[in-house]
């Protein structure tokens, strides 16, 4: 039977005939305990995780430092699925999107996007997503599974194959399809592939989880991981923020901003705050002045992010001086504010645009 989003399933069972596990599904312990079934001393569990993390190995044989005869009951005891770009289209700026099919047939998309010395991905938790935000190219979808694990990670790995060496994957951000804490025992479990020793060990100041505002859910990620966190909120009050996110029916403003309080900081971390600015919707001074007010009392910088326009969208782009003003008027009142670039708008890559399509063509249909 299908897990449902938020039961605590590791994202949505798959119909599949194979019950073995994928080991990009088991955390540390896990894979532990199955090695040690298999007749196996326990440190061979650091080196099949090795294996995983940091070779990428996609194919038992891979794991050339294990005996033959235990990759073989390795091998007959978990499985490790295919997770290869069906599709990869490449913008003018330098940004790619991967498209990857999925063991049932959906299809998901992330983003992996070059700066000067480094490259960022914008992963995927959920196929679609339930938040239904107005703005959204994904809001379309509607919702479709959650992801496992494996699929999450699967993006990760081959995004790091996929970095250029001058620009290695350093940044990953859970801002693609989904709400990440819809989703949140799998991006936990794959969120400690991503920092742990014996994953990728990227730096927790490095990786963020971006939620549109699921309150109930913050204490837990707090104590799953110490990943960076962002916040979605796109409006200062809350006949506006229903508006746009129906999440805020549920948990407005003031619930949200209780919960922010409460939430735990090292000491030289903030909370990220995005705002997309739709023309003449939440862009004016006053609205600025009010998310000002807002934020008094937390730790935050707001990334502000033009409304990057999309098929069947009612919204507009904001003017450049409109973008300037509402930066202006934040920075007047003591809040860190910087405009965010859009990257990959050409092929539909850009936030909030990602539908599992093609740039300016019908949803992809994979065989």
């Amino acid at each position: 039977m299908a897990g449902r989003s938020g039961d605590g399933t590791l994202g949505d069972m798959v119909a599949t005939h194979d019950i073995r596990p994928d080991l990009r599904d088991l955390s540390p312990a896990r894979v532990q305990d199955l090695v040690v079934t298999l007749g196996q001393k326990p440190y061979r569990a650091r080196q099949v995780l090795q294996w995983l993390y940091q070779h990428g190995a996609t194919d038992f044989e891979q794991m050339t430092t294990l005996s033959k005869v235990f990759r073989e009951r390795l091998a007959k005891a978990a499985r490790l699925d295919k997770m290869e770009p069906a599709l990869v289209e490449a913008s003018a700026d330098g940004t790619r999107k991967m498209l990857f099919k999925l063991s049932d047939g959906r299809a998901v998309e992330s983003v992996l996007i070059p700066e000067e010395d480094h490259s960022t991905l914008c992963v995927s938790s959920q196929v679609g997503c339930r938040m239904g935000c107005a703005f959204c190219r994904t809001a379309t979808l509607g919702f479709k599974r959650n992801l496992r694990p494996s699929e999450i990670m699967g993006q990760v790995l081959v995004a790091r194959r996929l970095a250029e060496e001058a620009r290695p994957l350093t940044n990953l951000v859970f801002m693609g399809m989904g709400e990440p804490l819809d989703n949140l025992p799998a991006v936990s479990l794959a969120l400690g592939h991503i920092l742990g020793s014996h994953g990728l060990a990227m730096s927790q100041r490095k990786v963020t989880v971006s939620t549109a505002g699921v309150v109930d859910k913050l204490p837990a990620l707090a104590a799953a991981s110490p990943a960076a966190l962002a916040v979605s909120l796109n409006a200062p009050t809350d006949e506006l923020r229903s508006r746009l996110m129906p999440v805020n029916r549920r948990w407005n403003l003031g619930a949200l901003k209780k919960a922010l309080m409460a939430y735990p900081l090292k000491p030289s971390r903030r909370i990220t705050f995005e705002y997309v600015l739709l023309g003449g919707v939440n862009d004016q001074p006053q609205q600025a002045a009010a998310l000002a007010r807002w934020l008094d009392g937390l730790r935050a910088k707001v990334n502000l992010i033009a409304f990057n326009p999309h098929e069947g969208a009612e919204f507009e782009r904001p003017s450049d001086a409109a973008v300037e003003a509402f930066q202006g008027e934040l920075i007047e009142r003591h809040v860190t504010a910087m405009v965010r670039k859009s990257r990959g708008v050409d092929i539909s890559a850009a936030c909030g645009q990602l539908a599992g399509k093609r740039a300016g063509a019908a949803e992809v249909t994979l065989e």
